[in-house]
């Protein structure tokens, strides 16, 4: 991968402006590789355009940049190299191979889901990262530019986000590592413990209340789920922070190996996240369903409200147990 860092180098360093693009309902993870990426190109004098379909929320308006962070349209005029950061798929980021402004472009690809389509000219994609943060702080640091305090925030972000605030099996010592040389450089915690980890808005304390009010348990007990219907999202308007990690207060039910949480993004079709604990692999159980992700934390769309997806998939998981015991 040495190899791929060097040509990622020498490409990025040659423009004199790239595009960034994190993957739409951004969590601190994308984010964070959006603007630690940005932050250290502008210490290289590269200029970024920084994408991302969705409104950012305010929680995220701590970190330098945030702000700068724009929708598509068709104004813009895109650089010669699009960066793609924490998208498994383009159509994670709202795009295709076939989207107008990519032809032509060279697609740099920054990643860390072993569901990734490698659908970059360059990939640097490590799946053993607990975060793509920890694949960007490798970037980061072969570009050779200072480390700043803003760029180890966003970078400490991503990490953490990603990780359960470091409490994810995921996490190796090189992630922990990475960690305390981001704090030694300034990354803000404090700010990111008050906003990211301390302030819940009403409307996530709205929606746990509703998911436990639904949540259903298995007979055995080791796998629950809740949902979220259509209607109720369209009355709260919640934004990626308000649900980021409510799946986890399924998981985090005693004996629960798989955990998962449907929600309705439209009328007829509902985003799923599944979880695991100890030893299940949602990834390979999304994956049955078009989704993918990750061993312990995957997603996948169903065409369906919450009821008719929770009718395919919680008999899936069942199976699964079933057959892996």
């Amino acid at each position: 991968m040495q190899q791929v860092l060097v040509q990622i180098k020498e490409i990025l360093l040659n423009q004199k402006c790239v595009a960034i693009i994190s993957h739409n309902n951004p969590d601190g993870d994308t984010l964070g590789s959006q603007l630690a990426l940005a932050g250290a190109l502008g210490e290289a004098g590269v200029d970024s355009i920084l994408i991302n379909n969705d409104k950012i929320s305010e929680k995220y308006h701590f970190v330098a940049g945030s702000t700068n962070i724009r929708p598509y349209n068709g104004d813009m005029e895109i650089p010669q190299v699009v960066v793609f950061v924490d998208c498994a798929d383009l159509e994670l980021a709202g795009c295709n191979a076939h989207t107008e402004f990519l032809k032509g472009r060279t697609i740099i690809n920054i990643d860390h889901h072993t569901s990734n389509k490698q659908y970059g000219h360059v990939n640097y994609v490590k799946g053993e990262a607990a975060a793509n943060c920890q694949n960007m702080y490798e970037v980061i640091t072969a570009l050779g530019v200072d480390m700043t305090a803003e760029i180890a925030t966003a970078l400490y972000m991503g990490l953490s986000t990603d990780t359960g605030n470091f409490l994810f099996d995921n996490v190796s010592s090189d992630t922990l590592r990475i960690a305390a040389e981001l704090k030694d450089c300034g990354a803000d915690t404090n700010s990111l413990r008050q906003k990211l980890y301390e302030s819940n808005s009403h409307k996530r304390i709205e929606l746990l209340k509703y998911i436990l009010n639904e949540l259903q348990i298995s007979q055995n007990g080791k796998y629950a789920w809740s949902g979220i219907d259509y209607e109720l999202m369209q009355r709260l308007q919640p934004d990626s922070t308000d649900i980021d990690g409510l799946v986890n207060t399924i998981k985090d039910i005693e004996g629960v190996e798989i955990a998962l949480l449907f929600r309705g993004v439209e009328a007829h079709k509902t985003k799923v996240s599944l979880r695991s604990k100890v030893w299940a692999d949602v990834n390979a159980v999304a994956g049955l369903f078009g989704g993918g992700g990750h061993m312990r934390a995957a997603g996948c769309t169903i065409n369906g409200t919450v009821e008719e997806a929770a009718e395919r998939l919680v008999p899936a998981v069942k199976k699964y147990l079933e057959e892996m015991e």
